[in-house]
């Protein structure tokens, strides 16, 4: 059978219904993205049989914005795609999705959720119902993303995420791999969360804020803990304020003020941490009670030093004078 090579350049990112053609056709095919003096385009790529060029051609011009398309003789080939499954993209009744956004094979799209602008959704992603994920959203492979969530502009979500339901994502958060977000989650503006972390319901995390594990490391290795990596997990009901670090096993409905410092300790259930303190590596928190400065005490305690220092210093003032 005599084939042909058919390569069409598009502007913007290829529509998923032309990749969704295409695996229905059993058809094998390539993308490459282009930059050019007017602006970055999508170079698509497909060999198959010269009968069905037409009807391939005109998919092509009636699902792309004016490409450009040049057809090449081939002389021997063997479709890859007979022998392999085709995992094809779910839409399901009421669900939209933007012709500019890009959605990768064994993707699934929920009742009533919207894909708008140029998201990307990566192979595996499940969509919930109800959900808006916005311009610019890249959600890479095998990541389930609840019921009634909203993702903003921007927003990067890593692979093997799992979000739950009523989830706000606002814009150019960054949640790394392996991160498990339970149900009545807010995540703020440019917030970081790394990778293997846990954060669990009804969870506030204000914007600039970052969550993450630290990987504990000596040149020369003692003992089994010189060298470990330490999960972080947040429990339910917790604040973290803007531009707080947070690190370790933190308590349900604690207060972590604005720009403070959790470095990978444990902090009791209802404690508050106060804005701008650091509570250093390895510490505990007992549950209920308020610390404050740096390094981060309790408040009676903060407290009773101050008094100390002020005592001695007009003790050492009224000595030399």
């Amino acid at each position: 059978m005599d084939y042909c090579q058919v390569v069409a350049t598009v502007r913007g990112v290829i529509s998923y219904r032309l990749r969704q053609i295409f695996n229905e056709r059993r058809l094998n095919y390539s993308l490459k993205v282009v930059r050019q003096s007017d602006g970055r385009k999508i170079e698509f790529s497909t060999i198959l049989p010269n009968k069905k060029r037409e009807e391939i051609v005109k998919l092509i011009k009636e699902n792309s914005l004016d490409p450009i398309i040049t057809i090449l003789p081939v002389e021997d080939y063997d479709n890859p795609l007979c022998h392999r499954e085709i995992r094809e993209i779910n839409l399901a009744p009421g669900a939209s999705v933007s012709s500019l956004a890009e959605l990768y094979d064994g993707v699934v799209v929920g009742s009533f959720s919207r894909v708008v602008g140029n998201a990307i959704l990566q192979e595996e992603v499940k969509v919930g119902e109800g959900t808006f994920i916005g311009s610019g959203v890249v959600v890479r492979t095998q990541t389930e993303i609840g019921d009634n969530c909203h993702i903003g502009t921007g927003a990067i979500i890593g692979n093997n995420v799992e979000l739950g339901d009523n989830v706000t994502i606002e814009e150019n958060v960054t949640i790394r791999g392996h991160v498990t977000i339970g149900s009545n989650v807010s995540i703020g503006t440019a917030a970081n969360i790394e990778s293997n972390v846990e954060i669990k319901d009804q969870i506030r995390i204000g914007p600039m804020s970052r969550v993450f594990n630290v990987g504990r490391k000596k040149v020369e290795l003692e003992t089994p803990d010189d060298r470990r990596v330490i999960s972080t997990v947040v429990s339910s009901g917790t604040f973290i304020g803007s531009g707080a670090i947070v690190g370790g096993k933190i308590g349900s409905k604690v207060m972590v003020g604005s720009n403070s410092v959790v470095h990978t300790a444990i902090v009791g259930d209802q404690a508050t941490v106060g804005s701008g303190a650091v509570v250093p590596f390895g510490s505990e928190i007992e549950a209920g009670i308020t610390v404050i400065g740096s390094p981060a005490k309790p408040i009676d305690e903060y407290q009773a030093e101050k008094k100390l220092f002020k005592f001695l210093k007009e003790k050492y003032i009224d000595k030399q004078e």
